[in-house]
């Protein structure tokens, strides 16, 4: 489930208890000597020390205002954080069932090592146990990390020229390998081996036309709070909008296990 991780509320601190105070009646009065030659240099330091006081306090009750501000700010942005978020599917590859409301969105990367074992390893058994059974619907969005591996922006690029010609699925299954594998030829050879129309694929892969769409699944993942690849987020679709009111998330390459339980706990909600 996707958390609020902010901290307990900042607590107001009032005026220092340490603050110097003017001295009480009598404190330096000895003799008539001492009151006659220090008396006004007492009254001046009293002076001095109760305008230093007010200009604090009042300084102290100003940031106590602006840190209740702060805190209200806070208090608003942990609410909406902890709404249940709405993803839009509409127009993305998907498997499984058109008519299963429950449904698995992945976030990847084609060159992410950890995407990679995630597909090699408990894709297969997601695809087996919960999509050909018609269990959930399972979508894929694009989260290319650049900072970590700069060349698999191609590969997203190319299953996007895929998903023109309708064969998205056939050219992703074929997309994730090791950082560097995406150049244009072997991209070229990949789109031939899964059936694509060479001239159009190298056509859609050379305008730079589908680089929008990619950067903006990215944005969507890094605003639910994804840091990296693969994340995964689990909800229940609105059939008639599309929308995904996300209820579970998971990060990272996990077990069948952790997708059970989740999968398991939406399931048993209903909207």
């Amino acid at each position: 489930m996707i958390q609020d991780t902010s901290g307990p509320r900042p607590q107001a601190q009032g005026p220092s208890s340490e603050l110097s105070t003017p001295p009480g009646p009598g404190a330096l009065a000895h003799g008539p000597d001492q009151r006659t030659t220090a008396g006004p240099w007492l009254v001046g330091a009293a002076l001095l020390c109760l305008g230093a006081s007010a200009v604090m306090w009042v300084q102290t009750r100003a940031e106590i205002a602006t840190l209740r501000g702060t805190v209200r700010t806070l208090a608003s942005e942990v609410a909406a954080l902890r709404r249940d978020p709405i993803v839009d599917v509409s127009g993305a590859p998907a498997r499984g069932r058109a008519d299963q409301v429950v449904t698995l969105i992945e976030f990847s990367d084609y060159e992410c090592p950890f995407c990679i074992r995630h597909f090699t390893q408990t894709m297969p058994l997601i695809q087996k146990q919960y999509i050909d059974t018609g269990r959930i619907r399972y979508v894929f969005r694009d989260f290319p990390i650049d900072e970590l591996h700069p060349a698999a922006i191609r590969a997203h690029e190319a299953a996007r020229c895929a998903l023109e010609q309708g064969k998205f699925w056939e050219l992703h299954d074929r997309l994730f390998s090791a950082p560097g594998s995406h150049g244009d030829d072997a991209l070229k050879t990949r789109a031939a081996e899964a059936g694509l129309a060479p001239n159009e694929f190298g056509s859609c892969l050379s305008s730079g036309r589908t680089l929008d769409a990619i950067r903006e699944t990215g944005a969507i993942a890094t605003g639910f709070g994804a840091t990296g690849t693969p994340s995964f987020f689990i909800g229940r679709r609105d059939l008639t909008t599309n929308h995904v009111k996300i209820y579970q998330a998971i990060t990272g390459a996990q077990s069948i296990d952790v997708f059970e339980k989740a999968i398991g706990v939406v399931e048993s909600k209903r909207q």
